[in-house]
C-alpha cells in the first residue's frame, strides 16, 4: 500500500535541507521540525508548489499557469491540479478540520499526518478507512503566528510518532504558500459536496481542475476571505467517473456555489455575519464555482456553475482601508 507520509516527508526534507532556496525558516521545537513557510519567512512560489504537492500526498505534481479569464481587466495566476487517487489525496491529506482531542479543535490543520493519527470522529472516517503506518509524518497549519511549544506537543501526541520524524509546515492566510495551496483545494471542495449529496465516491476515476490564485495581502482576515472567494467564484473541477448517468444527474445541479442563498457575496461578509465561525457558514458556500463531470461509461458530459468575476474583482480590491 502507498504511504502518503513516506512520499510527503521526502518533499518536506527538501525545504529543511535547502531553506534559502524555498525562502523558509526551519525551527526545532520539542524535537519536531517546524517549517515557517509564510509567517515570518517569505515562502515563495517554489515553497507554495511543494507544500501543495505535500497536500496531494506527493502523488501528483501541480503547475502554475494563467487563469483564462481577466478579472477587472487583469490576468492572474492559477494553480492547476491533478489527482489520480482522489479520495486518498483530497480527503486523507488535503481536507482541513481535525479534532486533536475532545474540546481541542484545529480548523485549519491538514496534511498526510492525519492518516497516521486516525482519531475517532475525524472527518476522514466519512470518506475512507485508509491509515498510514509510516514512522514519519507531515502536517500543515494555516496560522498567522508561529507554533507554540504546547501546540507542537499537541501534534506530536496526536500523531504518536517520534518527534524527530514530524514535519509541521506553517503559513499564514496572507502568504503565497497559503494562497496557492488553498486555491488547489478546488478538488476537495467538490469532493465533499459530492459526498454530502450522496454520490458514490467509489465511482470516481480521476479528477483535475484549476483555480485562480488570489493576490496576497498581509491581513489574515482579508486573505482568508479571498482564498474562499476564489474557490466559490473562480475555480473549476473536472471529475471523470464510471457509473449510470442517472447518478450524476441526481447531484450535478446541487454541488456548485451558485445554488447557495448567499451566492454573489464576498465570503468575508458572510463569515462575519455568522460570528466569524466557519462552521456556522452555510455548507453550500463551500462549493466550487464550476464542475464538469465526464462519465466514461457512456461518454456523456454534465456541467454546472459559472465564474463570478465581478465578486472576485471586488474581493481582490478589498483592502485594509475597507475593513469595518
Amino acid at each position: 500500500m502507498i504511504s502518503v507520509n513516506e512520499r510527503a516527508v521526502r518533499l518536506a526534507k527538501q525545504m529543511v535541507h535547502d531553506p534559502d532556496y524555498y525562502q523558509v525558516e526551519v525551527h526545532r521545537i520539542h524535537g519536531a521540525y517546524v517549517i515557517d513557510a509564510g509567517v515570518e519567512a517569505r515562502g515563495g512560489w517554489e515553497a507554495a508548489k511543494l507544500v501543495t504537492e505535500i497536500l496531494f500526498g506527493a502523488l501528483n505534481e501541480i503547475t502554475i499557469d494563467t487563469f483564462p479569464e481577466r478579472i477587472d481587466d487583469v490576468y492572474y495566476n492559477a494553480v492547476h491540479v491533478h489527482s489520480d487517487r482522489v479520495v486518498l489525496q483530497q480527503a486523507a491529506c488535503n481536507i482541513s478540520g481535525w479534532e486533536l482531542r475532545p474540546g481541542k479543535y484545529a480548523p485549519v490543520l491538514a496534511g498526510p499526518g492525519r492518516t497516521v493519527a486516525r482519531k475517532p470522529g475525524d472527518w476522514l472516517s466519512c470518506y475512507s478507512d485508509y491509515s498510514d503506518q509510516y514512522h514519519q509524518a507531515v502536517l500543515t497549519v494555516e496560522k498567522g503566528t508561529m507554533m507554540s511549544e504546547e501546540e507542537v506537543q499537541d501534534l506530536i501526541d496526536a500523531c504518536g510518532i517520534d518527534p524527530e520524524g514530524l514535519y509541521i509546515i506553517v503559513a499564514a492566510s496572507g502568504s503565497t504558500v497559503c494562497s496557492v495551496e488553498v486555491a488547489a483545494r478546488i478538488l476537495e471542495q467538490t469532493l465533499h459536496r459530492l459526498r454530502e449529496e450522496k454520490f458514490n465516491l467509489d465511482n470516481i476515476v480521476e479528477a483535475h481542475g484549476f483555480c485562480v490564485v488570489p493576490p496576497v495581502v498581509k491581513d489574515d482576515l482579508i486573505a482568508m476571505g479571498r482564498v474562499n472567494d476564489v474557490l466559490m467564484y473562480g475555480g473549476q473541477s473536472t471529475f471523470t467517473v464510471d457509473c449510470e448517468d442517472s447518478e450524476i444527474e441526481a447531484v450535478i445541479g446541487k454541488i456548485t456555489s451558485d445554488k447557495c442563498s448567499e451566492y454573489g457575496r464576498m465570503f468575508l461578509e458572510i463569515y462575519q455575519e455568522h460570528g466569524c465561525d466557519f462552521y456556522q457558514v452555510p455548507m453550500e458556500m463551500y462549493s466550487p464555482a464550476k464542475v464538469l463531470i465526464i462519465n466514461q461509461r457512456t461518454g456523456r458530459r454534465f456541467k454546472a456553475g459559472e465564474f463570478k468575476l465581478d465578486v472576485l474583482a471586488k474581493s481582490f480590491n478589498f483592502s485594509i482601508y475597507d475593513k469595518k
